[in-house]
């Protein structure tokens, strides 16, 4: 669950209120872990101010012709399936809320923000590139039992201010405060640190156990992990957008499930990659 949520953060992006923005992307996730199959996804991003609706083109994330919608910042998602005429509704808050009063601990923390001399011209935009770097110590208590990993992560990101800070709104919210001062920490650095809307992102997590003090586990689990994220915009334009875009239809039902079936994108982790 909290993977899902930072990969939220990269899969709704939110824009200022100077007009509609569309856009479209693709983005995939691999890893050295049999456990965490390779992922991908095409959608289409439509987003004016606060309304964000991103629809599922084509990937193994979720079924082609799914939606997500928000209208008040990204702080609740609704799922909708138009093959079933449902529509599943998502607490970003509360999730984070649960992230915040979870006993992870983060220590060591550092980073740094370097300027990289190249930029490219992406979707016909230009961009300049930087580089986060930031790695930290992170223990999560698992059925009573701390486990330690150290986590480094390198991400590269090509953005732009063409079409205002749009990368600050979403980022910005309440809903992405856990109200753990590291965690919240970690997530600025993530998705706050360069200003501007990434047209261009790949990021690489390196995990590496570490044993906790006090700890007498003898699970067993890799060394070390890698895992590889990347996100490229298409194409990208302003736009006039219809307002019945970003309501669920009256006829839709509520699913019964507590959550979407599928798993989120996930973009970028300050969690060990264990489940």
């Amino acid at each position: 669950m909290k993977k899902m949520l930072v990969g939220l953060v990269g899969f709704l992006i939110a824009l200022p209120v100077f007009g509609a923005v569309q856009y479209e992307f693709f983005q995939k996730s691999t890893s050295d872990s049999e456990s965490m199959p390779p992922s991908d996804m095409n959608a289409r991003a439509l987003v004016e101010g606060d309304k964000t609706r991103v629809d599922v083109i084509s990937g193994n994330v979720y079924p082609p012709g799914t939606y997500v919608i928000s209208t008040d910042g990204s702080r609740r998602l609704f799922f909708v399936d138009p093959t079933q005429r449902t529509y599943t509704e998502f607490n970003v808050a509360g999730v984070t809320s649960a992230i915040g009063t979870s006993n992870i601990i983060i220590e060591n923390l550092q980073s740094s923000v370097q300027p990289m001399d190249q930029g490219e011209i992406i979707a016909g935009v230009p961009t300049r590139h930087y580089r986060v770097t930031f790695s930290y110590d992170i223990t999560v208590v698992f059925r009573s039992t701390p486990l330690k990993q150290s986590v480094r992560t390198v991400i590269d990101k090509w953005t732009t201010t063409q079409f205002g800070d749009i990368g600050e709104t979403i980022s910005a919210s309440a809903a992405y405060r856990t109200g753990n001062p590291k965690v919240d920490e970690v997530i600025e650095l993530e998705t706050r640190k360069i200003q501007g809307f990434p047209l261009r992102q790949s990021a690489t997590i390196t995990t590496t156990n570490l044993r906790a003090k006090g700890s007498s586990s003898e699970l067993k689990l890799p060394a070390t992990r890698v895992m590889t994220r990347e996100m490229r915009v298409t194409s990208i334009r302003e736009t006039k957008a219809d307002a019945a875009a970003f309501i669920v239809p009256l006829t839709y039902q509520r699913a019964e499930s507590a959550g979407p079936q599928k798993p989120q994108v996930e973009t970028i982790t300050f969690e060990p990659p264990s489940k």
